[in-house]
């Protein structure tokens, strides 16, 4: 996303929406509803590059022999791949194309939507120990130690999703015309604050920089002298019983007393199986190797940390040893 990677410049929107139209006509032939462009606010005046999200149930073979077909039916002569994230030249233009799992299709195709939009809602939640991404809303589960996280599901429904935040979905469906209508729409929400942006954190600040949309956020907020502020509870698990009401078919405390279990599971196993442990028994073992027998040797079991946690630590030796032979 940018369209800075070939260095090919900015079209005004009447040439971008032929290409666009294009690209559309092309896609729809070749993989039907697999793909999503996402939508932008209608008086944008120019674009520096296509973005293209196509969802890997449009894959036949590979993602490879995908990318080829593409590059050979469009007779495109420059390209660059980097991951899920092929990058393109056609019609001079730069045209970026996702591929993402199918349950996150829709979700990537939301979250990209109306440019920044995106990140400013992110902030909000981050105060609810919630993350706003491609892959919808998700709870950040952190171990004691704060060495461990990881994201909980909890919504891909997005009209219930921006609603918990007071947003008006409908409005969101309809579109905006503006930049200035879009970010009134998003700080609209009660739990909008204008600190994150008056007391800028590494992470915001970067985004500041790199991100044009944001620079004109910022600006807004200044020109039209929003003041607003939100002042949030500091422990963040105190907002766990509104999300568990609101999101029920989470069900995100069961969720997070499952991850606790599995926390008292690995302080069991402190001293008993680790890399460390692996590699006394087996010094051979380092770096991949290690990683790859560990994972193979957990396989066996389908909650390995449950298993290993029951058990002594002279047997999980003697159970290493006879899985390496």
């Amino acid at each position: 996303m940018g369209g800075n990677l070939f260095k090919l410049g900015r079209l005004p929107q009447a040439q971008y929406a032929a290409i666009e139209t294009e690209l559309r006509q092309y896609l729809d032939r070749k993989i039907g509803d697999q793909y999503r462009i996402p939508r932008y606010y209608r008086s944008k005046a120019d674009f520096g590059d296509v973005d293209i999200i196509i969802s890997d149930a449009a894959i036949q073979s590979t993602w490879q022999d995908l990318r080829m077909q593409i590059v050979q039916d469009l007779g495109i002569e420059q390209y660059k791949s980097a991951g899920a994230v092929f990058s393109t030249v056609y019609q001079h233009f730069q045209v970026d194309y996702f591929c993402k799992e199918q349950a996150f299709f829709e979700s990537t195709y939301h979250y990209l939507s109306f440019n920044d939009i995106g990140n400013i809602l992110g902030k909000m939640f981050k105060r609810f120990n919630l993350k706003y991404g491609e892959q919808g809303l998700q709870y950040v589960f952190r171990r004691t130690d704060g060495h461990f996280q990881k994201d909980l599901p909890v919504s891909l429904d997005f009209a219930r999703i921006f609603t918990f935040l007071d947003l008006d979905y409908a409005h969101w469906e309809h579109g905006f015309d503006t930049l200035d209508e879009m970010f009134r729409w998003a700080t609209a929400s009660p739990y909008f604050s204008i600190k994150p942006y008056q007391e800028q954190d590494a992470t915001t600040a970067q985004r500041v920089k790199e991100r044009h949309t944001m620079q004109r956020f910022v600006q807004w907020l200044k020109d039209n002298h929003i003041t607003q502020t939100f002042t949030f509870q500091e422990e963040r698990d105190a907002y766990l019983p509104m999300i568990e009401a609101f999101f029920p078919e989470a069900h995100l405390l069961k969720k997070i007393e499952q991850e606790r279990q599995r926390e008292g599971f690995v302080l069991q196993l402190r001293g008993k199986y680790s890399g460390q442990v692996v590699m006394r028994l087996f010094p051979e073992l380092q770096g991949k190797a290690l990683g790859e027998f560990m994972r193979k040797f957990e396989a066996q079991w389908e909650d390995h940390e449950a298993v290993l946690a029951g058990m002594e630590a002279r047997e999980i030796e003697n159970r290493l040893k006879v899985f390496r032979t």
